[in-house]
């Protein structure tokens, strides 16, 4: 989602097709959509990118041009498809300077982080690689300058572990034991937080602070808590667990399904659905997008919106209209 929570880019069922949502225009389809990456949006609204298949029918990383038109975006020079695979986007900064993604390489089916640098020719760049072109990795995310990048790095045994980019150069994110952690999903603006899932390989998700280092958050009991996405402030975390509901992390309170979380603070949610999956989280913390399953059993958008003023009289409130993207859950500041 934009900066400004205006504009959400997504998909449908499966990648298909490319979807652009704002709240005045509602849903239009943009593209037809395809397998490889998510689609992203610059934090100042401009540029998406998202995946779409180019005249040989390969899928590529692509820039939407307006309308349903895409500029693809390729992989490196000698780069061949895996199947039809050619490179993938995942994440974008701020300005919508720099993409962020998977590229195959020269070698078939080898795939690594990389970038586009999309203000000069879009031209694709590989990222550093720890272990050099033996394994794979995947950049998920990028913060609002483009200094810090996240992502997935395999060890030589085929371990996916948490990694991040800082100016171009590689880490492993690790544990304050050494332990390594399963991929970084999100970053914030300036770098400072990072959230990912499978901290220390267990069930919780975790969140990595310049100050703190790795912290495990959510439930230890067995279920697989994913961290998905982080507020600027670092003190709100959006996600869900595997096979289970929609979750929130807030720094101080803990973790907590977002249905209960909505629900304790006033709202009501139409009967019948279920919030499986808590997907993205505004720059303020304050709106959250995600998908369930409505009371017809159909896979549909859902908008949370926190900390939203009303006018207190028994101090009880309830759903605006349904839960569907078009109208959101509105819930009050913390009474």
């Amino acid at each position: 989602m934009s900066d400004d929570a205006s504009i959400v880019v997504g998909t449908g069922v499966y990648g298909i097709p490319n979807l652009y949502y704002t709240e005045a225009q509602g849903v239009s389809i943009i593209g037809d959509g395809c397998w490889s990456g998510l689609p992203a949006i610059s934090g100042d609204g401009k540029t998406v990118l998202a995946c779409h298949t180019d005249g040989q029918g390969l899928w590529n990383a692509a820039r939407w041009l307006g309308q349903t038109n895409w500029q693809d975006l390729g992989t490196i020079t000698g780069g061949v498809p895996c199947d039809s695979f050619l490179s993938g986007a995942y994440g974008m900064n701020r300005n919508g300077s720099l993409g962020v993604g998977l590229l195959y390489l020269k070698t078939l089916c080898r795939a690594n982080a990389g970038m586009w640098h999309l203000t000069n020719d879009a031209s694709p760049t590989v990222l550093p690689a720890l272990f050099g072109e033996t394994t794979y990795s995947r950049a998920n995310a990028v913060n609002a300058d483009g200094s810090v990048i996240v992502g997935w790095q395999d060890q030589l045994d085929g371990e996916r572990t948490a990694a991040k980019w800082v100016n171009g150069v590689e880490e492993l994110i690790l544990t304050q034991d050494g332990e390594f952690n399963g991929e970084a999903l999100a970053v914030n603006a300036n770098g400072s937080a990072i959230v990912g899932s499978n901290c220390a390989y267990g069930h919780q998700a975790w969140i990595w602070s310049d100050s703190a280092g790795v912290s495990p958050i959510g439930d230890n009991g067995g279920d697989d808590w994913v961290a998905v996405d982080v507020s600027d402030d670092g003190q709100v975390v959006v996600g869900f667990v595997r096979g289970g509901d929609a979750s929130i992390w807030e720094n101080g309170s803990g973790a907590s399904s977002l249905l209960t979380y909505i629900t304790d603070h006033g709202a009501v949610v139409p009967p019948g659905w279920r919030l499986s999956s808590a997907s993205l989280i505004s720059s303020d913390g304050n709106t959250i997008y995600g998908w369930g399953l409505n009371a017809d059993n159909l896979i549909e958008m859902f908008k949370v919106v926190l900390n939203t003023p009303v006018k207190c009289g028994l101090c009880q409130v309830t759903a605006e209209g349904t839960l569907r993207v078009s109208h959101a859950i509105r819930v009050p500041p913390h009474l």
